[in-house]
């Protein structure tokens, strides 16, 4: 099920680009197309994002069972937990620049903020200082240079196609833009009348919603209509597949599964899932994302045992210096850490 869990997330980022992809002036599928082309053609941004989580919760006798133990301890860290990130991109050289704040609230308040830089092949991490985790002085604030290629290597999986991805990315978008109605899913308020920040301006704004009167369409749309039609661009697209380290066989058998078992998996969405929120709103600004943000809140239900599963997470992004030259913090470090060299220190008597 892990291997088909990335298929769910990667569909969820297609759905949040095709949220946030429409631009002034034409009916959002249109302005879809443009938004999407106009900003992955652009050489440069600045991003700052936040992420929220609102809720968290899983039945407490499957957390109990094996490794969910483990698993709950974390959720009741984790939930409120917040995420900053502020982030300055660039497309040719490709590098990305960017500080993400993790805050974990409690009687006990722990924040971590971990600098990052990512290039074509590399990825340097910062080590942060972790609170109660006394690291040795010979690695906290220091680079860990991770090599991609290298990386993917160990994990089986195929080295990353930047070109190969934006083009899967892409297609999904088009196919999800083609089976959700405009009238259903969308509207366009006017920028005074949305939920932007103080000082944003925008050209225009579109909501996209699935709520209760919307859901069960929703369903039948995505089973009848958009995974299967995912699943037949995944299965075209083989060097994605193995970046995303998916065996064609298991998308296969998957489709295949989809296709037997297609009115269960229908009464199961409809009758035992519950989307309480799903809004996302996007602005719009010379024709380039400005500013997005969403809400997601759902509640899984289990009639057997009466035990719920819930989710609650909202998340907003605001882009600046669209085009600009970027301005980097950071020199790419010199006497960064190898992560076999990270490994010998935590090994040896004297890294600690």
């Amino acid at each position: 099920m892990k291997k088909f869990q990335k298929i769910a997330v990667l569909l969820l980022a297609v759905i949040l680009v095709v949220i946030a992809g429409c631009s002034t002036g034409k009916p959002p599928k249109e302005a879809l197309q443009a938004a999407m082309t106009k900003t992955s053609q652009a050489d440069s941004y600045a991003i700052k994002m936040s992420i929220g989580l609102d809720e968290l919760e899983i039945p407490q006798d499957a957390a109990m069972q094996g490794d969910a133990a483990a698993t709950a301890a974390i959720v009741g860290m984790i939930k409120d937990a917040s995420i900053t990130v502020d982030a300055v991109h660039q497309k040719d050289p490709m590098r990305t620049d960017l500080n993400m704040e993790i805050v974990i609230p409690g009687d006990m308040e722990m924040k971590l903020t971990v600098p990052m830089i990512l290039t074509e092949e590399t990825l340097y991490v910062k080590v942060p200082q972790i609170p109660m985790l006394p690291l040795p002085e010979t690695i906290t604030g220091k680079f860990i240079k991770i090599d991609l290629k290298e990386l993917a290597k160990q994990q089986g999986a195929a080295e990353l196609d930047t070109a190969a991805q934006q083009k899967l990315v892409k297609e999904l978008g088009e196919v999800l833009l083609k089976h959700f109605d405009e009238k259903t899913y969308f509207s366009k308020p006017k920028a005074e009348d949305a939920d932007l920040p103080a000082d944003m301006k925008a050209d225009q704004v579109v909501v996209f919603e699935i709520n209760e009167s919307n859901y069960p369409q929703t369903v039948d749309t995505i089973v009848n209509e958009v995974l299967p039609e995912v699943l037949n661009v995944l299965l075209a697209n083989e060097a994605s597949l193995k970046s995303l380290q998916l065996e064609k066989a298991d998308i296969e058998k998957f489709k295949t599964d989809l296709e037997t078992n297609k009115t269960e998996i229908v009464d199961t969405l409809k009758n035992d899932v519950k989307i309480n929120t799903l809004k996302a709103t996007a602005a719009i600004s010379d024709g380039y994302l400005s500013y997005q943000a969403a809400k997601l809140n759902i509640t899984a239900s289990d009639k057997e045992s009466g035990q719920n599963v819930k989710f609650g997470i909202h998340y907003d992004v605001t882009y600046s210096d669209i085009g600009k030259a970027p301005k980097f913090e950071n020199e790419i470090p010199t006497d960064a850490i190898t992560l076999d060299e990270l490994t010998t220190m935590f090994q040896t008597p004297t890294g600690l």
